[in-house]
């Protein structure tokens, strides 16, 4: 299989997973860079997030332009394409309509994901919050979210979601559930008391034991079992 078919079937594989886990519904999108080019796999729009093949994938410039496939981009793309432009270590790029960091987003507090192993993913400090509830649908707010993440893994976004970005579509995957997963720990945590947020050095430990390759593999391959036992893997 070359290299661009599979990150058609991953990307189709990691929609499924995605939907399966609850972090999108009818809307939200990952993509892949198309490695030695300025163009990147994005999920298209009108196709449902659990149904989605590797053939409906469509390719769009560093603009949002879109280049080859059958569909339209996703009208979120700028999201994708500005994140991938500002930073070359980016291969992967997954906005989320994740319910518990939306949560988050709406009230005045931070939130410090390294208060439980899984946010420890994330590193130290409190995640940064893109302000403006507008959707992403222009170069100039796909600018704005990219200088909000800066050189982060995952940005909040509002009253609406998230972007997590990674080095891989697998890492992306796991550090989607991760990001969830800690939001709703933090979440339940701050209602009992004050959340006590790990220091640097038990951040960094934890993120030792956490970002490996075969954790985030541990996970994906879970979230494939657990999909396919759900029926939604069929016909990838």
């Amino acid at each position: 299989m070359s290299e661009l078919n599979d990150l058609k079937k991953k990307l189709a594989m990691s929609s499924r997973m995605l939907f399966n886990s609850g972090l999108v519904d009818y809307s939200g999108h990952i993509s892949a860079r198309i490695p030695g080019s300025d163009h990147l796999l994005i999920l298209p729009h009108p196709v449902s997030r659990a149904t989605v093949v590797a053939d409906d994938m469509v390719v769009t410039d560093f603009e949002g332009k879109l280049i080859e496939g059958k569909y339209k981009a996703p009208s979120e793309v700028y999201m994708h394409a500005r994140a991938y432009k500002a930073r070359s270590d980016i291969q992967s790029v997954a906005h989320l309509h994740n319910h518990m960091v939306a949560v988050l987003t709406m009230v005045d507090k931070p939130f410090y994901p390294a208060s439980s192993n899984p946010g420890a993913f994330f590193g130290s400090g409190a995640m940064p919050v893109y302000m403006d509830p507008a959707l992403i649908h222009s170069v100039e707010q796909g600018d704005a979210v990219a200088r909000t993440l800066g050189k982060g893994d995952a940005v909040m976004l509002r009253g609406h979601g998230s972007m997590v970005v990674g080095q891989a579509i697998e890492w992306v995957f796991a550090a989607c559930v991760d990001l969830e997963e800690a939001a709703s720990r933090f979440y339940k945590a701050s209602l009992l008391g004050p959340v006590r947020v790990y220091n640097e050095d038990e951040t960094q430990r934890t993120i030792k034991a956490r970002r490996k390759d075969s954790v985030v593999q541990k996970i994906w391959d879970h979230n494939v079992a657990k999909t396919k036992l759900a029926g939604l893997m069929e016909g990838v």
